[in-house]
């Protein structure tokens, strides 16, 4: 039974164990609050910040479809879908505040997976590995920015998202959401050693509490996370308890990363929920319902799905 599990989830259910690294909860904002409270998202927009933003390409890898896509909707049944293997690309965020630093969302890949000979992961996960092709390791990719790194702003934690924390200084705080550690079972504790060493020597994790954020329609809590409106943390359990999605009031326009709400274009286009790599299916369905909503009521914001980075119908 053991080998039917690994082998179905063996790309995305690798991140099914609980963080075994210290987590503290961090009250937002991270810096003093600069204006009072928006009360709809066309006011947060109104006042674009400073920052940009880009989006790179750390890697690609080959997943099962029936993870990425619930084959047990019925959209995907009458849309003729075929399970199979699919091309993804593990994607990097890359916010740059005028004032406050660079932060990235999800992390890529490390100089040692790039170079063939990883030192983080072993067994599962290291097999999984051989179908990775690199592009771009998370070192390089800072020397190439110049980043002045702030802040690392997780998606959620499964392996595919934590996979360059190596690579980036471990003085960096790295923010999760509330909720990411309570996870646990058989495939989870088989992992622990990986993501411990993963996480080796860095700080406490910072929890983002969703106590912290106020509510902006059609999402009940929202999190101004440097209390200038540029970045906000959105609460979106389901994927994993604690899964977060970011939008960026961006100087050239708002963007949202909606992490592995929806790993891909067809699932986000058509409103079907990821697979089996989602640890509840019908609670992530619900969350991209909510945000795909967002997205028709605000057509400015560019959306940026989990794992691909081209626009597909």
């Amino acid at each position: 039974m053991l080998s039917r599990v690994l082998l179905l989830g063996a790309f995305s259910l690798v991140g099914c164990a609980a963080v075994p690294h210290p987590i503290e909860p961090h009250a937002a904002p991270l810096f003093e609050r600069r204006a009072p409270a928006p009360r709809t998202w066309n006011e947060v927009f109104a006042t674009p910040s400073g920052v940009e933003v880009r989006v790179e390409v750390a890697a690609h890898w080959i997943a099962q479809r029936r993870g990425l896509i619930d084959f047990r909707d019925p959209t995907t049944k009458r849309q003729g879908l075929r399970p199979g293997p699919q091309s993804i690309s593990l994607l990097v965020g890359v916010i740059r505040h005028p004032e406050y630093g660079d932060f990235l969302v999800d992390t890529g890949i490390d100089a040692s997976i790039a170079e063939g000979e990883p030192k983080a992961v072993r067994g599962v996960v290291e097999r999984r590995l051989d179908t990775v092709l690199p592009v771009e390791d998370t070192a390089s990719m800072r020397r190439r920015l110049e980043l002045d790194l702030s802040g690392v702003l997780l998606t959620h934690t499964h392996f595919d998202h934590v996979l360059g924390l190596p690579d980036i200084p471990p003085d960096v705080p790295v923010y999760i959401g509330a909720g990411e550690q309570d996870r646990s079972g058989l495939l989870g504790a088989l992992l622990r050693p990986g993501h411990a060493r993963v996480y080796a020597g860095r700080a406490p994790l910072q929890a983002l509490e969703s106590d912290d954020g106020i509510s902006l329609a059609p999402f009940d809590r929202v999190i101004d996370l440097l209390g200038d409106g540029s970045i906000w943390a959105i609460p979106t359990p389901g994927h994993t308890p604690g899964s977060m999605v970011y939008v960026v009031n961006a100087a050239d326009g708002p963007v949202m990363f909606v992490g592995d709400t929806s790993h891909t274009w067809w699932g986000w286009n058509h409103g079907v929920p990821p697979g089996y790599f989602s640890e509840d299916r019908e609670t992530t369905g619900e969350a991209l319902d909510l945000l795909r909503i967002f997205a028709a009521a605000h057509p400015e914001v560019e959306v940026v799905v989990g794992h691909e980075l081209a626009r597909s119908r």
